[in-house]
């Protein structure tokens, strides 16, 4: 038998002991993390809307899948081989993996920002944080991968990397069929495929910017501004919608907000802020702790530049 296939059993054997030793250890890391991620980022969003981070997808590569990123790393130089089965984490450093999506680019650097802040990170150590946003990668990829260090209750600490995503990033890898170009993978880019990836990766990122802005003016409508000001749904309206009382059946509500019809048609907001001064308190509150679905309530119509309003007169007791 030749030294090269002597080579690939032992390596085939040293990836088969790591899964058999250690995956209950990566198991565990990785719902330790999951937990983590998942406590910080109701704390970074503040129960304003959920949905802004995704922690919802995770994976432990497949055994083939490790075994060949192996087998490509060693025989690249990129590491060294490995001489027992805990060195295969050494060399392949995202058998764990958690993927965190997030709906904009200001959510991407807040999550960001506590993987990277030791204070809250706590025991997780960072081992390795790789920027591929800006720049982005010549393909057009975009993320950032961080790894940190987990420890567990038995044996060594877990390496588990984290990519952090916003959501058009990662549909780019969907759009551009990304896994059929990865390194070792079958089929190789040509310059039509380098061409159109690059410039969707473009436009996927003018979009992500857009987003962000578009959201920043929705915020500036539902809250009021630093100075004390009120927001611009409690601007005074126009002498035809400063409707006496009108009633209207609320559709959606939220934290930050409720969506409510009028007789008319007509929908509105309700915001936090209206719902507080009827509350007669201070500080941050939920609007759906205090106003549900289908709750018909009493209102006045405002309008603006910024939108159009339901400012409550009353609500359900």
């Amino acid at each position: 038998m030749s030294e090269q296939l002597i080579e690939v059993d032992r390596l085939d054997a040293l990836v088969l002991q790591a899964y058999r030793d250690r995956r209950v250890a990566w198991e565990e890391a990785r719902d330790q993390l999951l937990g983590w991620l998942k406590g910080h980022a109701a704390d970074l969003l503040d129960e304003s809307d959920e949905s802004r981070l995704d922690v919802s997808h995770h994976r432990i590569k497949a055994e083939d899948r490790a075994l060949d990123k192996l087998r490509r790393r060693v025989a690249e130089g990129r590491a060294k081989p490995p001489r027992n089965a805990g060195d295969v984490e050494r060399c392949v450093r995202d058998i764990v993996g958690i993927k965190v999506l997030c709906k904009s680019p200001r959510d991407q650097s807040m999550m960001c920002a506590a993987l990277l802040d030791a204070d809250q990170r706590g025991e997780l150590e960072l081992v390795e944080h790789k920027d591929h946003v800006d720049p982005p990668k010549a393909s057009g990829y975009r993320a950032h991968h961080i790894i940190l260090r987990v420890p567990v209750s038995k044996g060594q600490p877990v390496l588990v990397e984290v990519q952090v995503k916003t959501r058009l990033q990662d549909a780019w890898g969907e759009l551009t069929h990304e896994d059929l170009y990865k390194p070792g993978a079958a089929m190789k880019p040509g310059p039509f495929h380098t061409s159109v990836a690059r410039a969707m990766a473009a436009m996927l990122a003018a979009v992500d910017n857009m987003a962000d802005d578009l959201a920043s003016d929705l915020e500036g409508s539902l809250a009021p501004d630093a100075s004390g000001q009120s927001a611009a749904g409690d601007e005074a309206p126009d002498a035809e919608l400063a409707d006496s009382d009108v009633e209207v059946r609320v559709r959606t509500t939220g934290p930050r907000f409720a969506l409510a019809v009028d007789d008319r048609g007509r929908q509105g907001l309700i915001p936090a802020y209206a719902v507080r001064r009827l509350l007669g308190i201070k500080g941050r509150i939920d609007v759906n702790d205090h106003v549900q679905v289908n709750d018909v309530l009493r209102a006045r119509a405002k309008e603006n530049d910024k939108g159009f309003y339901f400012i409550p007169t009353s609500l359900v007791e």
